[in-house]
């Protein structure tokens, strides 16, 4: 089967950058193993226009010449004709912004079967980021994102998501007719990468919090590092590891003035793109894994901390509980709750009994997150949608 992936992919497998970037690399990788892959990745500022051939998985990039996503979708025609010109037996776009749902109705025009995977919606995010940060650029975010959103979502018919909590979202999104159209869904999350699944964690003694995810306000650092002061006060010798992509620079500013806000300089690091060997490293050291995100359709980095037999805490919102089962593999709580996120630590920290148990779900419940079954699963889709052409 000749595939074409179209998302972003990363620049080097030693620096993955966002759990999209992850999904794209794993099943990209996973599939190359038996069929012909060719990935185009999303036009990148400052990039070169390279193909990259790695057997029979092939890389298209493309610089973005300007400063703004409309300049990354005026490239998108170049895009189209390089793909079309493969003659893929299917397409298979991921996200839902204004250049995928450009490339997925002019493919669609073509007569090329094509495939979509919401990683979460933005207009879900976008709306919570509004509600939580007002500003105007936030009202325009939501306005732009989702229109472009509904319409790739009003056209689709076949989509793959990561969560039942993402499926959900789009048949609400029907029933207030927002979208007219709800598209065939399969309910198919996303892998981890093979390393993370021979990544026990030995159980050290030493308090360290990890938290990864990239360096933005989605993520909740802030809240993160307020629960922080309080387990400190309680543990002396917790540390706290926040590792992660930077998105937003102003962001990270905040969080640095709060550490020294609270005087947690000594007790707080932040490393920001970091190579994924220092990353793993730092998940085999970690005590537990902690995230105060205010909104996920799933969380790859969750799962990576399960995989390496980290407990998790982390907050109810999104698609995190049909992930880490409360009480099982992690301890769950509402966003912005400081003083029971607080709480939860410091129960794990203190009680290695039930450290130990939870590590061993977390642990137990990562191995389901394997690329080989997860792309064995998007594999029969393929086949129904090119049956479908």
């Amino acid at each position: 089967m000749n595939i074409v992936q179209v998302g972003p992919y990363p620049l080097s497998a030693d620096c993955i950058r966002g759990g999209v970037e992850s999904s794209v690399f794993g099943l990209a990788n996973e599939l190359a193993k038996s069929h012909v892959v060719d990935v185009f990745d999303y036009p990148r500022l400052a990039g070169k226009d390279t193909v990259q051939r790695q057997g029979v998985l092939t890389i298209h990039r493309y610089n973005n010449p300007g400063r703004y996503n409309q300049d990354a979708i005026d490239r998108g025609k170049e895009m189209l004709r390089d793909i079309v010109a493969l003659h893929p037996d299917i397409v298979h776009i991921h996200g839902t912004g204004n250049l995928s749902r450009a490339l997925y109705n002019a493919i669609k025009t073509y007569g090329i079967p094509v495939l979509l995977t919401v990683h979460g919606l933005l207009h879900v995010e976008k709306m919570n980021a509004l509600r939580k940060h007002p500003s105007i650029k936030h009202l325009y975010q939501l306005i732009v994102q989702s229109r472009a959103e509904f319409e790739v979502l009003n056209k689709a018919q076949h989509i793959i998501v990561d969560t039942e909590y993402v499926s959900k979202q789009i048949e609400q999104l029907h029933a207030r007719k927002k979208i007219s159209n709800l598209p065939w869904m399969y309910v198919i999350p996303q892998g981890i990468q093979s390393q993370y699944l021979s990544l026990l964690s030995n159980q050290k003694k030493e308090p360290i919090i990890l938290s990864v995810g990239s360096i933005s306000q989605r993520k909740g650092h802030l809240v993160l590092i307020k629960s922080f002061e309080k387990v400190h006060s309680k543990i002396p010798t917790a540390k706290l590891i926040i590792a992660g992509s930077l998105a937003e620079e102003t962001y990270l500013a905040k969080m640095r003035e709060e550490i020294k806000k609270y005087r947690l300089q000594d007790s707080v690091d932040i490393l920001t793109n970091i190579p994924q060997e220092e990353l793993l490293q730092h998940y085999q050291t970690a005590s537990i894994y902690a995230l105060h995100s205010q909104e996920e359709s799933q969380g790859i980095a969750l799962v990576e901390a399960m995989a390496a037999g980290l407990p998790v805490v982390s907050t109810t919102v999104g698609g995190i509980p049909y992930v880490v089962k409360d009480e099982e593999s992690g301890l769950l709580s509402a966003y912005s709750d400081v003083d029971s996120f607080a709480h939860n630590i410091i129960r794990l920290l203190e009680n290695k009994d039930l450290r130990g148990v939870m590590a061993q779900s977390a642990y137990n419940m990562a191995q389901n997150y394997s690329w080989t079954n997860i792309a064995q699963a998007i594999e029969r889709v393929y086949n129904r949608v090119i049956s479908e052409k």
